[in-house]
């Protein structure tokens, strides 16, 4: 605010300089005052002639005076105001690349705990499919879902889970077959096939 406000008063000064400059310049009524002399008319218009120029060149040099300081005020001004924006650019870039670093920890970071948490993928797929059994059914190869879901078995499989598995795995035999009323060894073979096409997408994504 208070280098527009210089901005705008800068002209200003320009002109009261000028002003000051030209009122005390002398004036040609002073020249023209005093003793009336003889055989002067002649060369007083030369003399207030040369009073005038010599009063023009002064308010002259003084504005210009005035306005190179004027101007070399402003121009430091705008650079000034140039440099903050430039600063401003920079700061508003770190935040951005702050802000993303942080963005891609934080991804990671859930990526990382959505790996650790599924027994899964890097493990031994039995330690993760017996967490399964456990959450799933107590370890209870004949259970059902209360709910009324249709889930069945130690894995709670869908009856349609169930069969696409047990066809894709050349079980034809299971197919169509109550998931609960399959022996536990088969319930465990289909966990097993189902979690090595589909990992731990079928139970929730971990265990």
């Amino acid at each position: 605010m208070r280098k527009r406000v210089l901005l705008i008063a800068a002209p200003l000064l320009v002109v009261a300089i000028a002003a000051s400059v030209a009122v005390a310049a002398p004036s040609d009524a002073e020249h023209s005052r005093g003793p009336k002399l003889d055989k002067l008319h002649a060369e007083r218009p030369i003399a207030a002639s040369e009073s005038s120029n010599a009063a023009l060149t002064i308010t002259d040099a003084g504005f210009e005076i005035a306005a190179k300081q004027v101007q070399d005020y402003v121009t430091d001004l705008q650079r000034q105001e140039v440099g903050a924006y430039l600063r401003s650019l920079d700061m508003q870039a770190l935040v951005d690349y702050v802000a993303s670093l942080q963005a891609a920890e934080a991804t990671q970071a859930a990526a990382t705990q959505r790996v650790s948490s599924a027994v899964s993928y890097g493990s031994n797929p039995g330690d993760f499919l017996s967490c399964v059994r456990n959450r799933e059914s107590g370890g209870n190869y004949g259970v059902y879902n209360s709910g009324g879901s249709g889930a069945a078995g130690a894995y709670q499989f869908m009856p349609g889970t169930w069969n696409g598995i047990a066809s894709s795995s050349g079980r034809s035999d299971l197919v169509g077959l109550d998931p609960a009323q399959a022996a536990p060894a088969d319930q465990d073979a289909m966990a097993q096939a189902l979690y090595a096409q589909q990992g731990a997408a079928p139970w929730g994504g971990g265990c």
